[in-house]
């Protein structure tokens, strides 16, 4: 994967204007949305961002919906993959022991 790409499924938690939010996993995602009265939709489609979350205080499920442009920045899992050189060698002794 492209180093520049954000896997919206990693999403953990969100940046707006008031702060970070940690969000439900696996809750945010991008996709258009526009405001509705009735059957007539009031304003035009524009990208925007969802997430939901739970309430630190009221312990209640929150959802969230607003433009793209106002998404600061994102905090989000990557997998990561430990390389040990001259690491233990099972027997709980180092195999290089003057690196050590």
């Amino acid at each position: 994967m492209d180093p520049t790409t954000i896997d919206v499924e990693r999403v953990t938690a969100v940046l707006l204007i008031d702060g970070w939010h940690y969000i439900q996993p696996a809750s945010f995602r991008i996709n258009p949305y526009a405001f509705a009265s009735g059957e007539s939709v009031v304003a035009k489609p524009q990208p925007g961002y969802f997430f939901s979350k739970v309430d630190q205080i009221s312990r209640e499920l929150q959802h969230f919906v607003g433009p793209i442009d106002c998404v600061m920045a994102l905090r989000y899992a990557i997998d990561t993959e430990v390389v040990v050189e001259g690491g233990e060698d099972g027997d709980g002794e180092y195999e290089d022991e003057e690196d050590f």
